[in-house]
This record gives C-alpha cells, sequence and structure tokens, in this order.
C-alpha cells in the first residue's frame, strides 16, 4: 500500500549531503623552524627510512604540518627504522597509528577530510586558462597576411 509513513526528508537537507566544515584545516601560517623538516642524524638511518621521511616530508599534507606533526614524523621515522631492524608487530602497530593520524592512505584522509579541504582551497583560487605558445604563434603567423 504506498502512501504510508512519513515522507522522505528533501535530498538538500539531509544530514549526509551536508557540507563539511574544514575551517579547523588551514595551512599552518607560523614559523617552523626548518631543522624539523630535515632528518637528524640523516647517515644514521638507512636508505629505506630515508626515503620514508622524505616521501612524508615532501606529501601534500606537509603543508598543513605543525612543529609538533614534524616532531611526530621525526619520531616515525625512529619508529621505521625500529620496524626495519626488528620486524616487532608491535611496532608497526605503533607506526601505523602514527601514520593514520597524519593521513597516510586514501581511508585516512577521507576520515579527516583532507580533500575536502582541497576542493575549497581550489574553489578560492581563480586559475587564468593556460595559454599555449605554440597557439599564439601558430595566430600570430596565419594574421601576418
Amino acid at each position: 500500500m504506498a502512501g504510508r509513513g512519513r515522507l522522505p526528508k528533501d535530498p538538500e537537507t539531509r544530514v549526509r549531503r551536508n557540507e563539511v566544515d574544514t575551517s579547523h584545516l588551514e595551512e599552518y601560517a607560523g614559523p617552523i623552524d626548518r631543522r624539523l623538516t630535515k632528518l637528524p642524524n640523516r647517515s644514521s638511518f638507512s636508505s629505506e627510512t630515508q626515503l620514508y621521511f622524505d616521501v612524508w616530508a615532501d606529501s601534500e599534507q606537509a603543508a598543513w604540518f605543525m612543529p609538533t606533526d614534524w616532531l611526530t614524523l621525526r619520531r616515525m621515522a625512529r619508529l621505521h627504522e625500529k620496524f626495519i631492524d626488528t620486524g616487532s608487530h608491535f611496532v608497526a602497530a605503533e607506526l601505523r597509528q602514527c601514520e593514520s593520524l597524519l593521513g597516510a592512505t586514501i581511508g585516512d584522509r577521507m576520515r579527516l577530510k583532507v580533500a575536502a579541504l582541497k576542493d575549497k582551497q581550489k574553489k578560492d583560487k581563480e586559475e587564468a586558462p593556460p595559454t599555449i605558445e605554440a597557439d599564439l604563434q601558430l595566430y600570430a603567423e596565419l594574421n601576418d597576411d
């Protein structure tokens, strides 16, 4: 029997369709001591741990890192080195927990709503259409007649 029960909510006002508030996810504008962004005693770490630190330091998330996040990343490098040496599942669990807090996987970034901030920044930034030098030269040649 059709028509029993309440009418469904308007799709525009459903909770799942509301925009996510990302006002708390702004790029850190304060001063960062550049020593924090470098791996201390780099030569004492394995090449795998050096790569691990460098990938994190160059990641998109690093734009939002505060000094405490950089300290966490340095601690993660030591955990990574210990995991390589021992293979301990306890160290792996701690390392994975730290990684999830910084947005290591796509699931972590979705949970942290990092993509929403990225979309917000794209909307705020107005981009000029790209100019292609070859097209400008061709246009100039065609109009030289």
